[in-house]
């Protein structure tokens, strides 16, 4: 009778280690050290990192014998760093500021990772941050860059006689108010890539003016969840374009030739994507040692042509290609070439990115608004997006049909993208969604969920009726 009792105990006692919220890799230290790695970064990038990581010096110097990367989506990220996963790597500066400002992160504070700040990795580019100071402490520091811009596939454009755009108010002409859809956008409460680029252009174009191009680039839009699924509609042709970040660009690049990746001039930013310590960090010695790899040697697997990112490092290019990273990242070839010699498209990206002619972007201001921008942005041109693709294109046809004026058509525009009036859940008062009610109420509409669902839903009802009535204005108009 003493067995069923024993495996009783060592079930409940299972039980108990699960309910614990552990999420150690489950050996213990003496075998070696497993390290829990939060990331966004997909199953090739995890793949060659492991790989190619484990076989290091380093890996042995600290004694990590496995890595376990957890990819789930920004929401869950607080859960799995509360029960202690070491390392967060990737998501856009974006995610990694919002860890930051709710004490997620924890300070760096190995000297190795330390010494690279400055040289060989830069503390800025193009005016923007690739690290995140506070005082003298280092929460982030960016592990590859990227820009922002839109893919196009060539052929595509050419079936419906578009031309290639080269900045972001030619997504907002009428020439793409097409049915189908011709251009693609991600709902920015799914995709940081895509919330940036809206930060991008709210900036470019001063707060109004970038709501009323946003407003039409959404018009001429079908939206997707995710922004991958933008680049493998712009891929497969489903798409003649669509928002994309550069290493999605550079992917649909290597697929199919027909597409091309476009920065729009003096209308882009440079991006550093993060990599940071985690505030529970069960090994937060051998966490750092991996972020020193990451920042270094592991920048080789930006390189490989299933990856296709831009690296942070810039001594990548000029380091020999050894038989270990050859056999993971390229295959088996280009052993003894250096990186640069290998991928010169992508160190000749990596220039013309440093030396893009970017816009003056302020990550501060643009971090006092980001939630409450999401949220308006899916509110009135996510979830109404048909209401506003059909009234769009109904404005249009009526102009080319010759049965409104050019007068009537840019009033029809101008009521079509005016800012929406709705009532203050707080106050009770009608307003409109300014850059200073944004920062007012960023905040709370995040930590407030009845406060986010009051105002959510005025936005979507008044955006809603708003199309409706530009509608039936134009009915008005052409009888």
């Amino acid at each position: 009778m003493k067995k069923p009792v024993a495996i009783g105990f060592i079930l409940l006692l299972a039980l108990s280690v699960v309910a614990s919220g552990c999420i150690s890799g489950g050996s213990g230290e003496t075998s070696g050290i497993t390290l829990v790695v939060i990331t966004r970064h997909d199953a090739t990038i995890q793949y060659m990192v492991k790989q190619t990581f484990l076989q290091s010096d380093i890996a042995k110097q600290y004694n990590i014998v496995d890595l376990k990367f957890i990819k789930v989506p920004e929401s869950l990220w607080p859960s799995y760093i509360e029960k202690g996963a070491d390392v967060g790597w990737g998501g856009g500066p974006t995610l990694f500021d919002d860890l930051y400002k709710a004490g997620y992160l924890a300070p760096i504070t190995d000297e190795k990772v330390l010494g690279l700040i400055g040289d060989p990795i830069p503390t800025e580019l193009a005016g923007m941050p690739m690290i995140r100071k506070d005082g003298d402490n280092v929460y982030w520091i960016a592990a590859a860059l990227s820009s922002f811009g839109f893919t196009v596939n060539k052929k595509q454009l050419e079936k419906w006689n578009l031309p290639v755009p080269q900045k972001w108010e030619n997504i907002a002409s009428e020439e793409w108010a097409l049915n189908p859809p011709q251009y693609g956008i991600a709902d920015p409460t799914r995709s940081t890539s895509n919330t940036r680029i809206y930060q991008i252009i709210l900036q470019a174009f001063g707060w109004e003016e970038g709501w009323r191009i946003m407003t039409l680039i959404a018009a001429n839009s079908k939206v997707y969840m995710q922004s991958d699924a933008v680049r493998d509609a712009v891929i497969n042709g489903e798409i003649a374009a669509g928002n994309t970040i550069d290493f999605y660009g550079y992917t649909a690049m290597q697929q199919n030739p027909d597409c091309q990746y476009i920065v729009p001039k003096g209308e882009s930013i440079i991006n550093g994507d993060p990599i940071a310590l985690l505030k529970n960090a069960q090994h937060p010695e051998a966490a750092q040692a991996f972020i020193y790899w990451v920042l270094t040697e592991g920048q080789a697997v930006w390189m490989s042509p299933d990856v296709n990112r831009l690296p942070i490092n810039p001594q990548i290019f000029e380091m020999t290609i050894t038989k270990p990273y050859a056999d993971v990242i390229f295959k088996g070839e280009n052993e003894g070439k250096t990186y640069g010699e290998a991928r010169p498209a992508l160190e000749k990206a990596y220039q013309d990115a440093i030396n893009a002619e970017g816009i003056p972007f302020d990550d501060k201001r643009a971090l006092e608004t980001i939630s409450a921008v999401q949220y308006y942005f899916k509110a009135t041109l996510v979830d109404p997006n048909q209401k506003l693709h059909d009234a769009w294109v109904a404005i249009v046809q009526a102009y080319r049909d010759g049965k409104i004026t050019k007068e009537q058509f840019e009033q029809l525009k101008a009521e079509l993208t005016a800012p929406i009036e709705f009532k203050d859940p707080e106050t009770g008062q009608t307003v409109t969604f300014t850059e200073e009610y944004a920062k007012k109420i960023n905040d709370k509409i995040v930590k407030d969920r009845n406060f986010q669902d009051q105002l959510v839903q005025e936005w979507r009802q008044a955006a809603g009726n708003k199309y409706d009535k530009v509608l039936q204005d134009l009915q008005s108009m052409t009888g």
